[in-house]
């Protein structure tokens, strides 16, 4: 496997640890994630002093409001440099047909977050959903298919019957674990696996940033047939 498939997710801080690692790691990466732990902390200059590293950026802020707000929010990561950015598919498909057309306008992809890979069907219940976590997918899946959403983020057991209804959207998956430590994850996969269900690109933060970044890397790299 090239590093075409693997993005990194930077959840980190500050600024300059995220320099860092990127500079160890840049070279065996398909892109970066930056999610709501550094682009609370981060300044707009900040962010975008990490496309010197010439790899697509993917802005995780998961918006989540009412139309005008996710539009206009939207809109605002026009001078970021970033490529890729998430929405909420419970922001319904009125919203996310009006801020995917905001996103073409400024050449941004939009991803769609469907069950976060750190609920299961409890959860779910908890929270009111009826649905166990396939359904409640799939009902989203096919919301983001006629928003015309670029991809999904979803965790990699759904990955197969995403492509059957939408093969056209391009799956994310993060949740990838090489060993049986899930951390805060409940949906996951190794890296091998999730290939061969279909993942388009896989996410990953800890099992790369914990511990030697370089060796990580090179120890999945060499885990994918």
């Amino acid at each position: 496997m090239t590093n075409k498939k693997i993005f990194v997710a930077c959840d980190v801080s500050d600024h300059k640890e995220i320099l860092d690692l990127l500079e160890l790691i840049h070279q065996d990466i398909s892109g970066i994630k930056i999610g709501l732990q550094y682009i609370t902390q981060s300044s707009p200059e900040e962010i975008r002093e990490l496309s010197k590293f010439k790899k697509p950026i993917f802005y995780d802020g998961k918006f989540f409001d009412i139309k005008n707000t996710l539009v206009e929010s939207v809109k605002l990561l026009k001078d970021l440099n970033v490529d890729y950015a998430t929405v909420h598919l419970l922001n319904g498909l009125d919203s996310l047909k009006a801020a995917n057309q905001a996103a073409q306008e400024i050449n941004l992809k939009l991803l769609g977050v469907s069950v976060l890979t750190s609920f299961n069907d409890e959860d779910l219940g908890n929270l009111g959903f009826n649905n166990k976590v396939e359904d409640q997918v799939k009902r989203l899946i096919k919301i983001a298919m006629e928003a015309k959403l670029h991809g999904v983020i979803c965790s990699p057991l759904e990955i197969r019957m995403i492509k059957e209804i939408a093969p056209k959207l391009m799956c994310f998956t993060p949740g990838i674990r090489m060993t049986d430590t899930k951390d805060d994850q409940k949906r996951t996969m190794s890296a091998n696996e999730a290939i061969k269900e279909g993942s388009d690109f896989l996410i990953i933060g800890r099992p790369i940033t914990k511990g030697n970044p370089k060796e990580n890397i090179k120890n999945i790299l060499s885990s994918i047939d």
